[in-house]
């Protein structure tokens, strides 16, 4: 939350846009991890109003940190003229979410029950249009896509500032051991239904991901402090 706070503030003194878009990707992910843990809990089934609400917003990680690195590497360049189309899986998202949201609570409060007691019926529900495995798949699919056009554009970038590049750099090798980690786990839920319920609570598997999440967050924080730290001094 402090990393947040500080990350508005600077991009209120230096109006670097790309802030705001780490910011979005960054409160997806909170977002994703918050839910996890209140399902691995058990808290979540006290709570189904906010259950699968962020199915669109976890779309929306990938291409907020490409165009992160983008307005980093470019923050000159003009916004591609289709932008808008890196939307359309949040609007996927949105769309599927729909039948759980006009459920009737007994019937959310008792699909929350089953989850709480078998962590795969999160994929094998029936309340959404899709197959809810093919959210991990589609969302996996585009964030290695994405993935691999920021480090081209971090290798194919001319006169790039060597601060920049080392930061674009350090921001890439964390997101990418991130969806190296991600990579197995969603293998094994999709095609693996037998250890599914094992995956999600292995604790060994758990204690990788947390930690890439907390090196994520670590970086995020330590990051955005040195960075206010220089726009103020460059202020003065």
């Amino acid at each position: 939350m402090i990393g947040l706070l500080m990350r508005v503030l600077l991009y209120y003194i230096n109006k670097d846009r790309s802030n705001i878009l780490l910011c979005i990707g960054v409160i997806a992910l909170i977002w994703h991890v918050f839910i996890y843990c209140m399902i691995y809990t058990g808290e979540i089934q006290y709570y189904p109003r906010i259950y699968n609400k962020g199915i669109p917003f976890y779309y929306l990680v990938a291409p907020c940190f490409y165009f992160y690195v983008r307005l980093k590497l470019k923050p000159n360049a003009p916004i591609p003229k289709y932008w808008l189309l890196n939307l359309v899986p949040f609007f996927f998202g949105l769309i599927d979410v729909i039948p759980y949201a006009i459920a009737p609570l007994e019937q959310q409060k008792e699909l929350l029950r089953l989850l709480v007691e078998d962590v795969p019926m999160g994929f094998r529900h029936n309340f959404g249009f899709v197959d809810q495995q093919l959210h991990y798949i589609l969302r996996f699919s585009l964030a290695i896509c994405y993935a691999i056009g920021q480090w081209r554009m971090l290798y194919v970038t001319d006169g790039i500032d060597k601060n920049v590049k080392k930061d674009v750099l350090l921001f890439n090798n964390i997101y990418t051991a991130y969806l190296v980690l991600q990579c197995s786990m969603v293998v094994a839920i999709v095609f693996n239904t037998i250890q599914e319920a094992y995956i999600l609570k292995s604790l060994d598997k758990l204690v990788w991901v947390s930690l890439c999440y907390l090196m994520f967050s670590v970086w995020f924080v330590f990051d955005t402090i040195r960075k206010v730290i220089l726009a103020r001094k460059s202020n003065v």
